[in-house]
């Protein structure tokens, strides 16, 4: 009888190691699970972040959620739902960006903005472009995207890509095409 009892133990942990070995088994392919790794470190949801240099407001970020990935080897910020960016320069003047998705790269400063993006400048000029790359750092847009702008005196212009600073004094447009309107 106490055999008996000692093989139903060794069976029963036999079993139960087994179950547990392939429950524990690694990732296959298909599976639709985040690893550790790949898991944001962060999420945050209604978000409406204001930026500051030197007591002004110089830009209010809002989105509906953002994920942190800054623990990877490249770090970044990853916005899901898009972004509504608001700029504002020392005059007071309002810039606003809008995008379905956009990406924020933590070491190099640079934001990849994807999807309907659309820019109103404070002077009325409108961009509308599928993909656009701010570089934080010296302040400067660019794409090499099809684009199209709305300038304030009614010119339209359609072009294959450009780089620009943030302000849009200067602009280099390649391959254009578009309406210009002329005083007579």
């Amino acid at each position: 009888m106490q055999n008996r009892k000692y093989d139903m133990i060794v069976n029963f942990v036999t079993v139960f190691a087994v179950t547990l070995f392939f429950s524990c088994q690694s990732e296959k392919k298909g599976d639709n699970y985040l690893t550790a790794k790949e898991a944001p470190i962060a999420e945050a949801f209604e978000v409406n972040l204001k930026y500051t240099d030197s007591g002004r407001l110089t830009a209010v970020l809002k989105t509906p959620k953002v994920l942190d990935f800054t623990n990877k080897s490249f770090g970044y910020h990853e916005f899901p739902e898009g972004i509504v960016l608001d700029i504002i320069d020392k005059e007071g003047k309002v810039s606003v960006v809008t995008s379905d998705y956009a990406i924020s790269y933590q070491s190099t400063g640079l934001i990849d903005m994807r999807g309907n993006v659309d820019i109103l400048t404070a002077d009325s000029t409108h961009l509308q472009a599928q993909q656009l790359y701010w570089d934080q750092n010296i302040n400067w847009v660019f794409t090499d995207h099809p684009y199209k702008s709305y300038l304030p005196d009614g010119a339209i212009n359609e072009a294959d890509g450009f780089d620009a600073n943030q302000d849009f004094t200067i602009l280099n447009s390649r391959i254009n095409d578009g309406v210009m309107v002329v005083d007579e």
